[in-house]
């Protein structure tokens, strides 16, 4: 079969936008970028099943491993520069586990995840693109008392000597995007110095509190209201809830196993008609996880919004109900909380289980058509990775933003 990857000469001919990934996970990022026009020329992750997955669900097998913080990986994207001409964006989500409120311990900041972000402006150096986008969590402007943002921001600005780039940064939610997930996330973006005017978006309103409002049962602030309207509307793509991201889906009892199964009904919602464009009439990856005994007697006593807050005290068999992040269920009208890597992060509202990998991936903002085959990765892999992939709904909002502000 002829190789069907476009050279470089007939990119730039075509003066096609060529874009780098570095940390491409799954491919969240990158998603977003081709929903924008941008051809990806290469894409490296240090986690073989990512890459796998990667390339099992892009059109061209353009992701490869690579750990960026080792000489064999600084040669590798030295060596593979040459090849890509011109690059208008390099992209990369570099691991957040050091910067995370949910880091487990991973707050030193010799922490290898952490000097994955500190490389980025080396690499810039080596690509010189003329614009970068990263990606972290929000947690990061308050690493260190701030100092570790504004050291990166400060090397991201000048690279290497005679490059310099104007730098800003902003902290959006997902959900404000369309993605059906209250997800926080810092987006920085870089742009060579006299090459063009992008500049970020202003980030939109704290709906956290509309959310609350909803999974709560409680009253709308009167100022929300009008994002109510939009998170109601099942055609509004502005704002997803769990139901409208999932109710064309087959309701599976605990424990089922992985089967090709039908939709259960036609797409409902314009997310789901989105979810659905270009994917097969089957879904797959729809196995749910099992559920014990005891899990499922508590899981009773947990209304769709609530948490291990509302379990009776006679029930909880040991389980501590301080924090609000233990056995949260999704709210039928309101996106989910935040997902993490691990499977039973959140349960659904209307089946008391945890998620498939299917409804998993929605939730984040994946299409359909973004597969899981068991000869590539674990189920327990998929679930992380998902939980670590960037909404692609979120960046290509930001960005065709940023490129719009630039005329």
């Amino acid at each position: 079969m002829p190789d069907k990857t476009p050279t470089t000469a007939s990119l730039a001919e075509a003066k096609v936008n060529v874009a780098i990934e570095l940390c491409c996970g799954l491919g969240g990022i990158s998603q977003g970028l081709r929903a924008l026009g941008f051809h990806i020329a290469k894409a490296y992750d240090s986690w073989d099943e990512a890459v796998a997955i990667y390339n099992h669900n892009a059109p061209e097998p353009v992701a490869s491993t690579c750990n960026l913080l080792s000489e064999n990986g600084r040669a590798t994207l030295k060596t593979d520069r040459r090849q890509f001409g011109d690059v208008e964006l390099l992209a990369a989500g570099p691991p957040c586990k050091g910067f995370s409120q949910l880091r487990n311990g991973h707050h030193d900041g010799r922490n290898g995840h952490n000097r994955v972000l500190a490389a980025m402006p080396e690499y810039v150096a080596l690509v010189r693109p003329r614009m970068v986008l990263i990606e972290n969590v929000p947690d990061l402007a308050r690493h260190r008392a701030g100092k570790t943002l504004r050291s990166f921001l400060e090397r991201l600005a000048h690279p290497a000597r005679g490059l310099r780039y104007r730098v800003e940064y902003q902290i959006y939610d997902a959900s404000t995007y369309g993605t059906p997930q209250a997800r926080r996330r810092m987006l920085i973006l870089a742009v060579r110095d006299g090459s063009g005017s992008e500049k970020l978006p202003t980030a939109g309103r704290d709906l956290g509190p509309l959310y609350a409002a909803v999974r709560h049962n409680r009253k709308v602030p009167a100022e929300l209201k009008v994002y109510m309207d939009i998170l109601a509307d099942p055609e509004n793509l502005g704002v997803t809830s769990a139901s409208q991201a999932l109710s064309d889906l087959p309701l599976l009892d605990p424990g089922q196993p992985e089967i090709e199964r039908l939709y259960a009904s036609e797409p409902k919602t314009a997310f789901q008609r989105w979810a659905r464009h270009g994917a097969p009439n089957v879904l797959h990856d729809t196995r749910t996880p099992g559920v014990n005994t005891e899990t499922l007697s508590r899981l009773r006593h947990i209304p769709p919004g609530g948490c291990a807050r509302a379990i009776p005290g006679e029930h909880l068999n040991g389980l501590s109900r301080r924090y609000d992040s233990a056995y949260r269920r999704l709210h039928p009208d309101a996106p989910s909380t935040a997902l993490s890597t691990k499977y039973d992060c959140v349960y659904h509202y209307a089946a008391e289980r945890s998620l498939s990998v299917r409804e998993y991936a929605r939730l984040q903002g994946l299409s359909d058509s973004v597969t899981f085959p068991s000869a590539l990765v674990c189920r327990r892999s998929a679930y992380e990775m998902i939980g670590n992939s960037v909404p692609p709904q979120l960046v290509q909002g930001v960005v065709g933003a940023a490129i719009r502000a630039a005329g």
